[in-house]
């Protein structure tokens, strides 16, 4: 699986269009409930020198706002670099239990700005703000949040990255990741990651950042020690 926004959408619209028709697909694979003792660790770094994240006049939002910044490229001081999507492929759908995930809005941002849930699993979308919101999810849907404490319960029938905007406040932007199993992180500030419960075996690691696109290794799982990653993106 590719998270390119544009090879998403597409795959999205065929599946809506075919969804109520006759075909000879192959019925799509049932989630499987797996787990296993083993963790995949480690950093996804940036090499050269990061670009600089502008200031977002943001004086439209409401009075006491801070001052926002761009968040395309954060990278730490010891070049980690932060909103990395890290999925294990190979191992298939399998059923989460990880705990529901919010998208919140708060002074005219989505927080966080990656968020990570699987095929089905539900995502409350909620605002924080008094400030009239509109939510846009790629081409899928789109909804009006008016007033501080509303949400909305979504899902997604498919895997992919989806694009979030605000038809109100256009610097807003975030990404929602649908992953078809619980096996998936996303880096924290300084690049780091961990996923558990993993089960043993060999697969592909593969990493997505919303400018620099996709990095993949192959990996191998075990009980005993953890597979330790690590993954280097650079300006090109």
């Amino acid at each position: 699986m590719r998270f390119a926004i544009c090879d998403w959408l597409i795959l999205t619209s065929i599946a809506i269009a075919g969804c109520d028709s006759k075909s000879d697909q192959k019925p799509a694979a049932l989630p499987r409930d797996l787990s296993g003792n083993a963790v995949v660790r480690g950093k996804i770094l940036f090499s050269g020198t990061a670009p600089q994240m502008k200031e977002i006049p943001n004086q439209p939002c409401h009075d006491g706002a801070p001052t926002l910044t761009e968040e395309t490229v954060l990278v730490g001081e010891n070049g980690g670099l932060k909103n990395v999507l890290v999925t294990i492929e190979g191992i298939g759908p399998s059923i989460t239990k990880n705990a529901p995930p919010v998208l919140d809005q708060v002074h005219c941002r989505y927080v966080p700005h990656l968020i990570g849930l699987t095929v089905g699993q539900e995502l409350t979308i909620r605002s924080s703000d008094a400030t009239p919101h509109n939510v846009h999810i790629a081409d899928l849907m789109n909804f009006a949040l008016t007033r501080s404490g509303e949400e909305k319960k979504v899902s997604f029938r498919s895997a992919g990255v989806l694009a979030v905007k605000c038809d109100v406040h256009p610097w807003m932007s975030a990404y929602i990741a649908v992953v078809e199993n619980p096996f998936f992180a996303i880096t924290r500030d300084d690049g780091s990651f961990e996923i558990k419960n993993v089960p043993a075996g060999s697969y592909k690691l593969a990493a997505w950042h919303e400018q620099y696109g996709r990095r993949e290794q192959s990996i191998t799982c075990s009980d005993e020690k953890p597979a330790e990653v690590s993954l280097t993106y650079g300006k090109n």
